[in-house]
């Protein structure tokens, strides 16, 4: 029976083969031979299309050859991946990946938007597909015209033009860490230029001038029949609770006061910090966090009045037994309330710091930033060495590995944090601005005022504008702030899913 059975099935093969080699034939009869002449003359559109870049010898980089074929054609995706991890273990040890990013969505683009920037879509993102046009993959060979040695160098995915919407992770929050709860992009390895994008974050309300690192010094002409030259400094020790120097505030209504409690400090409440990201080039390799610098941020005018609150001076020398001082920096009017100086500008009976600038650093964790708006092209390669893909940025050179880059600049809307910026460390320096400031800008204190003074009575006097050194610059850190709705990941389901 077996036997049998061989027999049936090489016949039904002999069979078939005769059916095929007659259609082949028949249908190589039909075609008409055609010469280049005529063949050039025909117009037309292949499906697949072939190209080579040859190797640019005089840039390394670029000395390979490029063998390149592409589908002509519009693709629709509507994708999600709920763990997109490439380059794994290897050279970058057991935990480490070239790209790692969970909760992955792509889809059609938004076309609308809430009030806090939560991108909209009217038909539902699930139901919008990213469209990607003219598709292909491509080969860097290197020493493509020697057969002894040429190889691959590397591949990449990639299309002409991608219009689409790309989101990681599930959650617009932050944990403990730094870190959102949702998941999204935990290292990235490639290049994304970000355009410039607008800034609004606003400053923490603080307390300044009760550390070692806030204290001021001012030359100080006390008038009595005469001037008395002295070199006014904080008392550090008399406004720290627990030093055994310390002197709690004297009752006096504009002392700040914090949960019911008098406390010495000036109340610098919050600032607002506007500025535009200029357009920036991240390019890396297993890269976790947005490191980048934007410099000469100004930071408006800060108001301070009486009311504001009052810090304790102590002279270098006593002027008839007096030597310390509570010293407010507002006139004692209605003139040098902290409300009359923010809203007026009265450098008779206010103080201000102005024109203050700040260095902005901005150290954001990639896994805080969700949303990736696409409207052209890009990548994903992996590639053995270095080297430049055609047609590329200048500044995006392909490391070893897996590699992810993004042609245009992305679009991320607004970056609008939901948290406050520190102060902690711009604090010593504007005291530090200040004192140089008064080291060549003495305060006079009138006599009546200082006959005040030797009763125990404390010190008004708006110092006008502290008006800082135009190379003056404040380092400001902007990490892992909360973004508002701009970064928020929609869901890519149907249904109440949060992912699928």
């Amino acid at each position: 029976m077996m036997k049998n059975g061989i027999k049936k099935s090489i016949l039904t093969s002999c069979l078939l083969m005769t059916m095929f080699s007659t259609h082949t034939w028949a249908s190589n009869d039909s075609l008409v031979e055609m010469t280049d002449n005529e063949l050039s003359s025909i117009q037309g559109q292949a499906l697949l299309s072939l190209g080579f870049t040859a190797p640019n010898e005089s840039n390394p980089l670029q000395n390979f050859g490029y063998y390149k074929l592409g589908l002509e054609a519009k693709m629709e995706l509507n994708a999600n991946i709920r763990a997109l991890q490439l380059g794994c273990g290897g050279r970058n040890g057991p935990d480490g990946c070239d790209i790692d990013i969970e909760n992955v969505s792509l889809s059609g683009p938004p076309d609308g938007k809430l009030a806090d920037g939560t991108p909209t879509w009217s038909k539902g993102r699930a139901n919008t597909s990213a469209v990607i046009t003219n598709p292909f993959i491509e080969f860097a060979i290197k020493n493509p015209n020697s057969a002894s040695t040429r190889e691959i160098a590397g591949f990449r995915l990639s299309a002409e033009e991608i219009l689409g919407y790309l989101t990681a992770g599930t959650r617009n929050d932050i944990d403990g860490n730094g870190l959102s709860t949702g998941g999204g992009i935990n290292t990235f390895s490639g290049f994304i230029k970000v355009g410039e994008t607008p800034v609004n974050a606003f400053t923490d309300p603080t307390i300044f001038g009760t550390s070692d690192d806030q204290s001021i010094s001012a030359d100080v002409c006390v008038r009595t029949l005469f001037c008395n030259n002295r070199t006014a400094t904080s008392n550090i020790n008399k406004m720290t609770s627990g030093h055994p120097s310390y002197e709690a505030p004297p009752s006096n209504a504009n002392i700040f006061t914090y949960n019911g409690q008098r406390i010495w400090g000036i109340h610098v409440p919050t600032q607002t910090v506007s500025f535009n990201f200029p357009e920036t080039i991240v390019s890396g390799s297993r890269m976790k966090q947005l490191n980048l610098v934007v410099q000469d941020v100004p930071i408006p005018r800060i108001a301070i009045g009486r009311d504001s609150g009052a810090i304790n001076l102590t002279l270098d020398e006593a002027v008839f037994t007096v030597n310390t001082a509570t010293f407010f920096m507002g006139a004692n009017n209605s003139q040098g309330t902290y409300a009359y100086c923010a809203a007026n500008y009265s450098p008779g009976t206010c103080s201000y710091i102005t024109d203050l600038k700040a260095n902005v650093q901005v150290k954001q964790n990639f896994n805080l930033i969700h949303n990736l708006p696409i409207s052209s092209g890009g990548y994903l390669a992996l590639q053995n060495t270095a080297l430049m893909w055609p047609g590329v940025d200048p500044n995006d050179i392909a490391q070893p590995g897996w590699w992810l880059s993004f042609k245009d600049p992305l679009d991320f809307g607004a970056l609008n944090p939901t948290t406050g910026i520190p102060m902690h460390d711009v604090l010593p320096q504007i005291a530090t601005f200040i004192t140089d400031y008064l080291s060549n800008n003495r305060i006079t204190v009138n006599e009546l005022d200082a006959l005040g003074a030797l009763f125990g009575a404390p010190l008004y006097q708006g110092l006008g504008d502290i008006r800082l050194a135009q190379d003056a610059r404040a380092v400001m850190v902007l990490e892992n702030l909360l973004l508002d709705g701009h970064q928020k990941p929609v869901s890519n389901c149907f249904g109440g899913l949060k992912f699928c």
